[in-house]
């Protein structure tokens, strides 16, 4: 058991990199949960229970102040405590201390870890959490449900979604001549956007093409390739859309579009700064935005010959392995509470992550939030991206990353292409 607890954990450490029926807000708001505190009261015996995250961030901190509110409010006698830990750390340290019974009483973890979770006997199912709490499942997007999911047995509880998205500088679109309320749809427009707002010699470019952004898989997927099936099978990286698409996005920093050798980190500063008119990246980066006061808008990946899709990611509670029933009940109800409208849109509106509740989405002050709205609404091109793979983490790392680094700093697209499909049949052990 402890063998194969180890081999997961170092599944894990590699693992880490990324609307349905309506329902009514009284619905989705645990009964548990009042935000009175003045009519906040305990009954029962008291039930501690904790859970560890590695939620390092500024989120880290609305997080706990969200636990803080569930402590001060619930009317069930129930006190959550929150170790958060870098990803790492908490990676090393769970194993063991769900092994020996000295870990928490859940966990909040990628929903790529589920499968790993699982298998390593680490989490409970949790199929019964809709009908016990009575939180309506309908209300929530069933693509970001079903993340929490593993061969049809669930074993989490969402918490958070996150797709990647374009960001634009609005001043930059404006000075280019073109509408700074209207961004690319299609590759074609963000390409004509692209050289519109290039202006090398004061050195501003149209579009950031880091070289360790990632694996670029939602331009594959836009023109009808891809990069292995479901269940890692299958190999298709070696293939002419790809390769088109690849050489497509090599020739845009040829013509001085995008900055050669461009470090992710450099795009992010670039981008801040009003040096750069659009790049790809996930929700996290709209609060420093919004601090800064950059004149930008944010929208869903454009969509080429084959649509709009976007590599989606997520976070979800999971119950850990040998959780008592009275552990089991409050935990659900902490998790019940996280679900409710209130707690959401607070989540949200504070990290800028995509609503993905229907009652919330129908929020007023959610709707307002131009950039919220923009987010929220293009959730809908989530697509999976080799998160249930115990191997995923090693195609980013050994395959895909090296091969876009060669591609975007010069080197000939075809022959990267065919020495990456080769290393990725070695991954697949194809």
């Amino acid at each position: 058991m402890k063998r194969k607890l180890i081999s997961g954990l170092l599944a894990g450490l590699m693992m880490m990199s990324l609307f349905s029926g309506c329902g009514s807000s009284s619905s989705t708001t645990a009964a548990t949960a009042s935000t009175d505190t003045s009519e906040a009261k305990e009954s029962g015996e008291a039930t501690t229970i904790s859970f560890w995250c590695n939620f390092t961030g500024s989120d880290g901190d609305v997080l706990r102040e969200i636990v803080d509110n569930y402590n001060k409010t619930n009317t069930d006698n129930i006190t959550v405590e929150i170790d958060i830990m870098d990803y790492a750390t908490l990676q090393s340290k769970l194993p063991t201390a769900i092994s020996t019974g000295t870990g928490p009483s859940f966990i909040l973890a990628g929903v790529e870890l589920i499968k790993q979770y699982k298998e390593n006997d680490m989490i409970e199912p949790i199929d019964d959490f809709w009908e016990v709490t009575g939180v309506d499942k309908s209300n929530f997007n069933e693509n970001v449900l079903e993340k929490s999911y593993f061969d049809g047995t669930q074993y989490g509880v969402p918490m958070q979604y996150n797709l990647q998205y374009l960001y634009y500088n609005k001043d930059l679109f404006e000075a280019a001549g073109l509408d700074p309320e209207t961004p690319p749809t299609t590759m074609e427009e963000l390409e004509k956007a692209a050289v519109a707002c290039t202006d090398e010699a004061n050195g501003i470019y149209g579009l950031g093409l880091p070289v360790n952004y990632g694996n670029y898989v939602e331009y594959l997927w836009a023109n009808g390739g891809d990069v292995v099936n479901s269940d890692g099978t299958e190999n298709y990286l070696n293939s002419e859309e790809n390769i088109k698409t690849l050489t497509w996005l090599q020739d845009m920093i040829k013509e001085g579009v995008s900055p050669e050798a461009l470090d992710a980190g450099e795009a992010d500063t670039m981008f801040q700064a009003g040096r750069l008119a659009m790049y790809t990246s996930g929700p996290w980066n709209i609060n420093g935005l919004n601090q800064l006061g950059v004149n930008y808008g944010i929208t869903a990946i454009p969509a080429g010959t084959a649509g709009a899709f976007s590599p989606e990611g997520g976070c979800s509670w999971m119950l850990t392995k040998g959780a008592d029933d009275k552990t089991k009940q409050a935990a659900y109800k902490f998790m019940a509470y996280w679900l409710s409208d209130d707690v959401l849109k607070e989540w949200s509106n504070r990290n800028g992550f995509p609503v993905w509740s229907n009652s919330v989405l129908q929020d007023s002050e959610i709707q307002s939030n131009e950039i919220l709205a923009d987010v929220s609404a293009a959730s809908t091109i989530g697509r999976d991206w080799h998160l249930t793979l115990d191997c995923g983490s090693q195609i980013d790392a050994d395959v895909m990353q090296p091969m876009m680094e060669k591609i975007l700093s010069g080197d000939d697209v075809t022959t990267c292409v065919e020495e990456a499909s080769e290393k990725l049949d070695e991954v697949l052990g194809l």
